[in-house]
């Protein structure tokens, strides 16, 4: 049986997550597309957002 492929969203919002938790910038982003470049966004800010929880003096 053949593995279904997650939703593409999905996978640029983790995508950006984990890129946010890595560090890097923003400007990163690889997606042209509107609505994955927004799902990689909105997964990079809430990486950068927990970071700023976890560790405050870091910043």
């Amino acid at each position: 049986m053949k593995r279904q492929k997650r939703d593409m969203n999905q996978r640029a919002y983790d995508k950006g997550y984990n890129a946010g938790m890595k560090g890097k910038s923003r400007e990163q982003c690889p997606h042209s597309q509107e609505d994955h470049r927004l799902e990689w966004l909105g997964g990079w800010r809430q990486a950068r957002a927990d970071q700023w929880e976890v560790d405050p003096d870091r910043h």
